[in-house]
């Protein structure tokens, strides 16, 4: 310390303590410099706060989902939440999840499951399930629910969006053999069939707000297991400060949920 403090003062050109065999003592010299050094340590913490606050400012974080219904769900709910901070969505189809965090394509992929990597967090966020709609006058009104594998030979809309619930179902229908045609569009035209047609069409419970079946169609849960899922949100544990103002929302939108 002393050899530290004798640096300083041959830096600046002058004493700074008044020394006795025992102790030192700050000098008037000394007492001005502390003045100044005082100053400069509230300007750099202010220099601080300057820049992080510039930083959030135009935050800008990055989030691949695996499928289309909680992304519509979560994208623009913490839009609202968070207007300081931009959001770059996209779906991904369901590999090389890793990958996509360990190369940062990504600060945050919302996942059908925990992800088993110990570079890797994974958060619980938010549960989704495949209702079936159908018409008013459909055989299937009153069910309380219904498997995939009861449906007989007939057409099932579903657009196409991609998605981990249309993997699971296209899945289903051809490693079963299953009688349904999928019949996948545009959302659109999707969306104009379902209101015009006696077809059966899908939609999952975070996506429902976004589908306006109409007065005429029923929606029946799906009881496949396959046709469920837990959402995470998954992380680069070194990414957390990041994407700290997400995780925290994902916990208060599980609690309003």
């Amino acid at each position: 310390m002393s050899a530290m403090l004798k640096k300083l003062e041959d830096e600046l050109g002058v004493e700074l303590f008044d020394r006795s065999p025992n102790r030192i003592y700050l000098n008037k010299t000394g007492e001005i410099a502390l003045i100044h050094v005082n100053t400069i340590l509230r300007n750099v913490e202010q220099m601080k706060l300057d820049l992080l606050s510039i930083a959030q400012q135009k935050l800008t974080i990055s989030i691949a989902f695996c499928d289309p219904g909680v992304r519509w769900f979560c994208t623009p709910r913490f839009a609202v939440s968070h207007p300081e901070i931009e959001i770059k969505d996209d779906l991904y189809d369901g590999n090389n999840t890793v990958k996509l965090l360990t190369d940062r394509a990504y600060d945050i992929v919302v996942t059908p499951g925990k992800i088993q990597d110990n570079r890797i967090a994974s958060q619980p966020f938010l549960p989704d399930q495949v209702f079936l709609s159908v018409p008013k006058d459909s055989w299937l009104l009153g069910r309380e629910s219904i498997s995939i594998r009861e449906i007989p030979a007939q057409p099932l809309l579903y657009p196409q969006l991609g998605g981990y619930f249309l993997s699971q179902i296209e899945m289903i229908v051809e490693k079963e053999h299953l009688p349904l045609k999928l019949v996948k569009n545009n959302n659109n035209i999707t969306q104009h069939l379902i209101r015009s047609t006696n077809f059966l069409a899908t939609v999952s419970t975070l996506s429902i707000e976004l589908r306006n079946d109409g007065v005429n169609r029923v929606l029946i849960p799906m009881s496949d297991p396959e046709l469920k899922v837990f959402y995470f949100v998954s992380y680069l544990k070194t990414n957390r400060k990041k994407i700290q103002s997400f995780l925290q929302w994902s916990k208060e939108c599980q609690r309003i949920i």
